[in-house]
């Protein structure tokens, strides 16, 4: 059986970045979305981490860590990334496509 070549890191945060464009003005608050437009270019970031423990609780699956990433996409001060518009919880194997986001909403 040969084994699936997961999706690199990077190429994961590339589709991550794709699917959020697409989705951001239906899901953002009308603040976050103008804050997003305003300042993306020089301060929007996206990191990858390992998924945190909450995704079982929302995708309804044990989530295997070593195939799924955690892309947190929003806006950086000082190199941090401290207003996170999105968490992504996003499949690397290509063969097995799978995204579930949680978007920030206004408090």
């Amino acid at each position: 059986m040969m084994e699936t070549q997961l999706l690199s890191i990077d190429d994961t945060l590339d589709t991550a970045f794709d699917i959020f464009y697409e989705m951001a003005e239906d899901n953002l608050d009308y603040d976050d979305l103008l804050a997003f437009q305003a300042r993306f270019d020089e301060e929007g970031a996206g990191i990858a981490v390992d998924a945190e423990s909450d995704w079982e609780e929302h995708v309804g699956f044990d989530v295997n860590r070593e195939t799924f990433v955690e892309v947190r996409i929003g806006l950086t001060s000082e190199d941090t990334l401290n207003d996170v518009l999105v968490r992504m919880l996003v499949s690397r194997d290509p063969e097995q496509k799978f995204c579930h986001l949680l978007w920030k909403r206004a408090e």
